[in-house]
């Protein structure tokens, strides 16, 4: 048990580094990008990667299977059991990478047409959607040994490949781009970067797994069964997933216009960051609760529930409270002025429905674990669909780009306030009384007083860089710690204090 709560920390640390750095390239390359190609190009270019995206749910969830299928086979000793699981997921994801390179080639066509691309940017998009394609089917083969080592819990590893790529996505895109070129450099920048990722991961789930076997001939039957009936619902919700996070650039490029996908991009983009941030957490618990499960250890499941969500509530209210708050004030001093106003009101808005969509991210994650995600994928998908027609309806109704955040908005505030707690309780034994009155109330209400203050600082001493800016929000965050703290005290001394120690001894072991 002490063990596996050593991986998991060590894993959430080593996606905490990853995801840091990957925060802060993201951070200085966005405006870099927008400032260096203009409104008009970088929405051109946000649509290509949103377009292209719509083709990872070809996964059909399969990414899931070799999580869930290798830590069981790991943790059982089933080595036969993972190469075959392993195996098939390879063989299909050869045959979808093919589809997608196919599918890039009449994206590409079809492109300067659907979202009325200026005839002398046309050409450029159209290259850019083909790379950008090429480099989906290498991710999409090579995702497996990334999901190799999640399922053995060596987030350590995939840090190394992630951080590689990200080196030479930087240092490749900044050269391109001072250089004067535009988004077909960009996508090949990508490509660089994910080919070399790729046979990293490769390299590293082969030394730390040498007893999986792999093979290229058909399957199973039998195992194509299992891995389906276990992906198909994992895919339903990479659909939905799909349709609340990339249909909202599709739309504004297509009901409104390219450059307006640029406004509202930057404003969607800080959500999404705290959201990589917080699953770079959660993630973890798939493969523990999957783990969990399979020697029959109910409470540990329930303990990391309560323990994962209060974590996850703890770290990202003060986050989100400042996208809502202070989101104007942030964008202006990052991107520019003419941003703040147009991007911020998208971001707050957004900024409500995560969160409350960041309070079951634990339950979701180890939902996946057990087998039981098939209700959480209907429901997705249902969010995912309305989502889609209310911002459709919203951007045509003079609303424009605010409109198109308010249809993410309602579905997600239904689905995670009114559907979500009443499945906590059969998936782990936790009423919703008990989630109001022990997770989320006590972490709701130490965040009042952080609010207010981030409030009245941002109104009466307004920043003047993003240096300043960031200094303000530290200061303010002892107030927050300092009520979790009191309100916490008996857990924390109880349960964290002697599980750091367990850690320590453990690592100096």
């Amino acid at each position: 048990m002490q063990l596996r709560l050593w991986h998991i920390a060590r894993g959430v640390v080593s996606n905490w580094f990853t995801m840091g750095a990957t925060l802060a390239v993201g951070v200085f390359l966005q405006p870099f990008i927008v400032h260096r190609l203009g409104d008009l190009e970088y929405g051109i270019w946000v649509l290509t990667v949103s377009s292209i995206s719509y083709l990872v749910m070809l996964d059909m969830g399969m990414n899931a299977s070799v999580m869930r299928y290798i830590s069981k086979g790991y943790a059982t000793q089933d080595h036969q059991g993972a190469s075959e699981a392993l195996s098939a997921v390879l063989w299909m994801r050869l045959q979808i990478s093919a589809v997608i390179l196919l599918a890039s080639g009449g994206l590409a066509a079809l492109f300067p047409l659907v979202f009325k691309v200026p005839p002398q940017l046309a050409r450029d998009a159209r290259e850019a959607v083909l790379v950008v394609g090429l480099t989906t089917a290498i991710t999409m083969t090579f995702g497996i040994f990334n999901a190799t080592l999640a399922a053995l819990n060596r987030y350590d590893l995939r840090s190394y490949a992630s951080l590689l790529q990200l080196a030479i996505r930087l240092i490749g895109v900044v050269t391109v781009l001072l250089a004067g070129h535009g988004i077909v450099a960009i996508a090949f920048c990508e490509l660089l970067a994910a080919s070399a990722g790729s046979a990293l991961v490769l390299l590293l789930s082969r030394r730390v797994y040498p007893e999986l076997r792999l093979s290229l001939a058909r399957p199973k039957w039998e195992v194509l069964r299992k891995i389906w009936s276990y992906s198909f619902y994992a895919f339903l919700i990479t659909v939905a997933i799909q349709l609340v996070y990339q249909s909202d650039n599709v739309v504004v490029g297509g009901f409104i216009s390219a450059s307006a996908v640029t406004f509202y991009s930057i404003g969607n983009s800080l959500c999404r960051y705290t959201q990589q941030f917080l699953g770079s957490m959660t993630t973890t618990f798939c493969p523990a609760a999957s783990t969990f499960e399979s020697a029959g250890n109910v409470a540990a499941l329930k303990s990391l529930y309560i323990n994962g969500t209060r974590a996850t509530l703890v770290l990202s209210l003060p986050i989100v409270i400042t996208l809502i708050l202070r989101g104007q004030t942030f964008i202006g001093l990052w991107m520019g002025p003419q941003y703040a106003r147009p991007s911020g009101t998208v971001l707050a808005i957004l900024a409500v429905a995560l969160m409350f969509s960041l309070q079951n991210m634990t339950a979701g994650a180890m939902a996946l674990g057990v087998e039981k995600h098939k209700v959480v994928a209907w429901w997705a998908v249902g969010e995912g669909i309305a989502n889609l027609v209310l911002s459709v309806i919203l951007a045509r109704t003079g609303l424009g780009i605010y409109g198109v955040a308010i249809g993410t908005l309602g579905p997600s505030v239904i689905v995670h306030l009114i559907m979500w707690p009443n499945y906590v309780s059969r998936l782990v034994d936790v009423t919703a009384v008990q989630v109001l009155r022990d997770i989320w109330g006590p972490v709701f209400l130490c965040s009042i007083p952080f609010a207010a203050l981030s409030y009245a600082v941002n109104e009466m001493f307004p920043p003047r860089n993003i240096v300043l800016f960031a200094l303000q929000t530290i200061a303010l965050l002892p107030a927050f710690v300092l009520c979790i703290g009191f309100i916490f005290r008996q857990s924390i001394r109880q349960q964290l204090l002697p599980r750091v120690r367990s850690f320590f001894e453990a690592y100096a072991r």
